[in-house]
């Protein structure tokens, strides 16, 4: 929840105040929800035209320049696309493990029976696809049985970006049910790519990331709260993990799930020294001078900083931290490195493409149809109950907006793909095609709704 701050009245240089007044627009941008949708957006229209343009060539240049680390005769060096899919995007799948840590303590997924509609229909949005992807593959007679998984995803940050764009037209439990949706549809994404997706495994160097895990584990339990431990942890997980031939991304999620998740000090302790602070900081408060002035105050001011970070709890702090870098950097790096597929020359060669119909239709006909079946038989049946602000149609459309697999779809297929350069560009092209008209049919869906609906 966004707590609304009032903001300083004081007198500003007029530099200052012009400087205000171009930056604020970039602020608010930045704070909206919108944002990281529409920032994937650019970054996908960007490598997009880079791959199809004359700038094709610094585009390749981009993804596969080298770097690294040298020390005597040890080297780590990889190409700018190896360190953003297997170094960065970790850094996506801790905040996402942060999330479903949360979600399942004192979030939407915490009450079984509440939750249940969203479990239901994230399962149909993962099965139905998958099958989709399957039955395509049977009838086009192809063989590429491996990227079964790519139309199972669901980008999060596009969805709900998109969803806020239309308003008052999207019910509040529709963004409720789309963001539960997608905390369990991405906790099977990160089961299929642990379990499916793995080459051969290290037992060696899958030991000594379950010792790791064992220690991240004890210091949760021992009330440990140091970020650096758990940084440094996690990156001694990444490691022995993405060493083992386990995709590294499961180390993000499981050093997420050792994060503690209790404050340090309750609420009423937190009330009490607050009251305390603030009442002795209004003692010394003085308008002719400033904090710098006063060293009493500014002990105060950091007294309160470290009071209120012991009543909280590093699940949420570190999650409120790391999200808007996340959504507004990492995720655009990899849309942007991951995203340029060069346009086939003529559309007759995608007629026998049977990878780009299958992910296509996954994501465009099974997402919706595997959520609205899924929903309908669970509320029929008596193990969910229907929102009383949404109609059947709001659940297609959600439906649809769930067809925006993206960015964790593009990871999957690199996943699935990664040794058939034809297949993978037919699936990234499958995507964005099926993410594309997913986002307009939904878009159509919300928009058609008539001023009865609405009320």
């Amino acid at each position: 929840m966004k707590i609304d701050i009032e903001e300083q009245e004081r007198e500003r240089m007029p530099l200052e105040r012009n400087f205000d007044r171009i930056i604020s627009p970039l602020q608010s941008f930045l704070q909206s929800q919108s944002s990281a949708g529409m920032l994937l957006l650019i970054a996908t229209f960007i490598a997009l035209f880079m791959a199809n343009s004359q700038w094709q060539e610094t585009y390749t240049w981009l993804t596969e320049y080298h770097v690294g680390f040298i020390w005597g005769e040890g080297y780590i060096i990889h190409s700018a696309v190896e360190w953003v899919n297997e170094g960065l995007i970790v850094l996506f799948f801790f905040l996402l493990g942060l999330e479903i840590k949360y979600q399942v303590l004192a979030g939407e997924l915490q009450d079984t029976k509440s939750s249940m509609l969203a479990i239901f229909m994230a399962v149909g949005g993962m099965v139905i696809p998958a099958l989709t992807y399957l039955a395509i593959m049977t009838l086009m007679a192809g063989d590429s049985w491996q990227g079964w998984g790519i139309p199972m995803a669901t980008d999060t940050a596009f969805a709900i970006g998109l969803l806020v764009l239309l308003g008052r037209r999207v019910p509040t439990s529709v963004l409720v049910l789309i963001t539960a949706l997608a905390i369990v549809d991405d906790m099977g994404a990160v089961l299929i790519i642990s379990f499916f997706y793995t080459d051969s495994v290290s037992l060696l160097q899958l030991g000594y990331g379950a010792i790791t895990l064992s220690l991240m584990v004890l210091a949760n339990f021992l009330g440990i709260r140091w970020a650096w431990f758990y940084l440094f942890a996690g990156l001694v997980l990444w490691w022995f993990v993405s060493h083992s031939g386990v995709h590294a991304t499961t180390a993000g999620i499981l050093a997420a799930l050792t994060v503690p998740a209790k404050p340090y000090a309750d609420t009423h302790w937190f009330a009490r020294n607050m009251e305390r602070l603030v009442s002795r900081f209004k003692r010394m408060d003085s308008n002719d001078t400033t904090i710098l002035e006063q060293q009493q105050q500014h002990d105060l001011a950091e007294a309160a900083e470290d009071i209120a970070i012991t009543a909280t709890t590093p699940v949420q702090r570190w999650q409120s931290k790391l999200s808007k870098p996340i959504s507004l950097l990492v995720l655009p790096l990899f849309a942007l490195l991951n995203a340029g597929v060069i346009m086939p020359d003529n559309s007759a060669s995608m007629g026998s493409a049977t990878v780009f119909w299958a992910t296509m239709l996954g994501l465009l006909v099974g997402k919706p149809l595997g959520i609205f079946f899924f929903a309908y038989f669970a509320i029929k049946l008596g193990f969910a109950q229907k929102p009383k602000d949404m109609i059947w149609r709001d659940v297609i459309a959600l439906g649809c907006f769930a067809g925006i697999g993206f960015t964790m779809s593009l990871f999957i297929a690199n996943l699935a793909f990664s040794g058939a350069a034809d297949s993978l560009a037919h699936a990234k092209l499958g995507i964005l095609a099926g993410s594309l008209l997913s986002a307009v049919l939904g878009f159509c869906l919300f928009l058609s709704k008539s001023k009865t609906e609405l009320k």
